[in-house]
Order: C-alpha cells, then structure tokens, then sequence
C-alpha cells in the first residue's frame, strides 16, 4: 500500500528526514525545507506540485520517481542523474530550478518542455540528445555543459553564460540569446571574430 502525504510541510524534524531510503511514498502538494538527503535513494516515489527549498540531494539516485510540476529553489543537486526518473508518466510541468547547484548532473535524451533553470549554476551537465523545447536558461551558469543534438526550439538563453553551443549539431530555430553572449555560437562555425 502506497503511504501517502498531502499539503505537508517536511522539514529535519520529521521522520522522513532520518530516512536515507524512500520507497513508494507519494507526496502532493508538499513542502520540503532544509533537508539533507544528498547520497539518498527514492525508489517509485511521485512528488506532484511539490516544493523543495534549501535541501542538498546531491547524489541522489531517483530510481523510477516520478516528479509533476517541481519546484526547486536554492537547492544543491550535485551529481544527479535525472534520467533514472520516471518522466513518461509526467502529465504536469517540467521542472522548474530557481538559484540551485545543478553541477554534474545529466538530463541526456530526456524530452523537457519548458524546463526552467535560472540562475543557477549548472556546470558541466549533459543535455545531449535531449528535447528542451521552450526551455529557459535565463541567468545560468552553463560552463562546458554538453548540448549535442539537442532540440533547443524557441529555448530562452537570455542572461545565460558559459555556454558553448554548436549550431551544426543542435536545433535552435527561435531560441533567444543576448547580443553579446551569442557571439560564443559563431566559434562553433570557424568565424573568427576582429575588432
């Protein structure tokens, strides 16, 4: 039987919090604040219009999880490996990071529209072959991330920075840049650039 919890708050006083291991649990609705479960495991959890503030689930392994309409919000994400969710069954918004520690992680072939992660930093993640369609980088930090045929259509960059895009091996048909970022998109191409 699957334990279910709903509109709670859950924070390091609660139960789950001395918990390495969850299994099966589905939460909608709920708040998690201040948490450290970074090397964790969620194994068949959902978390549907959930809220996560503050928490370090760095090396998190997400076996099969399931997440509708998540918000992260100064969080630390290190090392995660977001294709070991379940995202086929994921009827609500992609996920939405705001100021967190993405560095490391993997989203590689994973369809994500409108994926939003902004102002974060967000080094070295691979999105390779995946389809982020109307995604929003807006203010991140995506040094030597990986984007190889990646669908970035109508994608946001917009205060982004750090990043290398090839456009050979991407599609970016309407993604938006700024002017003086955008530059970096010419080095793919073999354009040298004088004043």
């Amino acid at each position: 039987m699957v334990k279910e919890y709903f509109e709670q708050d859950i924070d390091g006083t609660h139960p789950l919090a001395a918990l390495s291991r969850w299994d099966g649990l589905r939460f909608e609705q709920c708040r998690f604040a201040g948490l450290d479960l970074s090397r964790g495991q969620w194994l068949y959890c959902i978390f549907d219009e959930c809220e996560f503030t503050r928490c370090d689930l760095s090396m998190l392994t997400l076996n099969n999880s399931q997440f509708q309409s998540a918000l992260f919000d100064h969080c630390k994400l290190l090392g995660i490996d977001w294709t070991q969710a379940d995202w086929a069954a994921n009827l609500g918004h992609s996920p939405m990071f705001k100021h967190c520690l993405l560095n490391a992680g993997s989203f590689f072939g994973l369809t994500l529209n409108a994926l939003k992660i902004i102002d974060c930093k967000a080094h070295d993640v691979d999105f390779t072959e995946a389809r982020l369609n109307n995604a929003q980088f807006g203010g991140s930090e995506l040094a030597r991330s990986r984007f190889h045929n990646t669908d970035l259509s109508q994608a946001d960059f917009s205060r982004a920075q750090g990043y290398h895009i090839d456009i050979r091996h991407n599609e970016l048909n309407k993604a938006r840049f700024s002017s003086l970022e955008a530059l970096s998109l010419l080095s793919s191409s073999g354009i040298l650039l004088v004043d």
